[in-house]
């Protein structure tokens, strides 16, 4: 919505097609305009994310902005289409693959950013790479969760580096504890009684947008990249895990594997 009243072309990604016409409808009546698309996509399919990364990248070969904001947390062990465990699957392994996938689009916009959204619960986390998916080890969904978010951190702080100097910056935004539907499957949050309580005490979605819609836009952060944000300009301090170079490229290159997501330096030389 914030995007739209700004007078950008506004792609929306998700899987519902009935609430994204909803969302398009809105934004487009909000804003007086009719810049806002979508294009359908299932998080949970690698191959779905690869198609709608292609789609985007034929009908809108320059991107300024890629916001990654997809996430779930699922209170029960589920697998994706391919396999891998569900919450690391939506929250890390496809936007990867999508980001991959969009960066010539990204470099023809130069200067362009990335915009990942992260969690505090970062600092929680920690990527076990003998076992990412809960195969051998009992699952629990807290694990699983900041787990997901902190290999997305990794990841993009991973390619702010490996795209220094293209005019692409990569920076992540840890928006607080916003009242979402995120964790609709825990029974503490889907209680009808408690839902009022956190609605008086966590962030509004609203008021979450307003800093990563900061970080896209910002001009005092142009040109700053591999850095995490919150509630201002100031960066803020990244788990250990996340500052570690050598864990940072173990993961994107096990990441890449499992996602076959296309080679970054291709990649770069097909945009120019």
């Amino acid at each position: 919505m914030r995007f739209a009243h700004l007078g950008a072309d506004v792609v929306l990604v998700a899987r519902d097609e009935r609430r994204l016409d909803e969302v398009r409808t809105e934004a487009n009546r909000e804003a007086g305009s009719d810049r806002v698309f979508w294009v359908r996509a299932d998080f949970a399919s690698l191959a779905s994310v690869r198609g709608a990364g292609e789609e985007i990248v034929q009908r809108w070969p320059k991107i300024h902005v890629l916001v990654n904001n997809a996430g779930i947390n699922s209170a029960a062990p589920a697998t994706s289409v391919d396999g891998h465990e569900l919450t690391y699957a939506v929250n890390h392994l496809a936007p990867f693959l999508l980001t991959t996938v969009l960066v010539p689009a990204l470099a023809r916009a130069a200067p362009s950013r990335v915009v990942e959204v992260t969690s505090i619960f970062t600092h929680m986390g920690r990527v076990d790479f003998d076992d990412p998916m809960f195969a051998r080890r009992r699952y629990n969904s807290t694990r699983a969760y900041t787990q997901a978010k902190l290999a997305n951190m990794m990841t993009s702080l991973e390619l702010a580096e490996r795209l220094e100097g293209t005019g692409i910056t990569v920076n992540c935004v840890s928006p607080a504890l916003v009242a979402t539907d995120l964790l609709r499957q825990h029974w503490l949050v889907s209680l009808p009684w408690l839902r009022p309580l956190w609605r008086a005490v966590l962030l509004t979605p609203e008021q979450a947008a307003e800093r990563i819609v900061r970080v896209a836009t910002s001009t005092t952060l142009g040109g700053v990249t591999g850095r995490c944000f919150a509630g201002s300009d100031r960066p803020i301090l990244t788990p250990r895990q996340a500052r570690n170079p050598e864990a940072r490229r173990r993961l994107w290159d096990a990441t890449a594997a499992l996602t076959r997501a296309p080679d970054l330096a291709s990649s770069r030389s097909a945009a120019r």
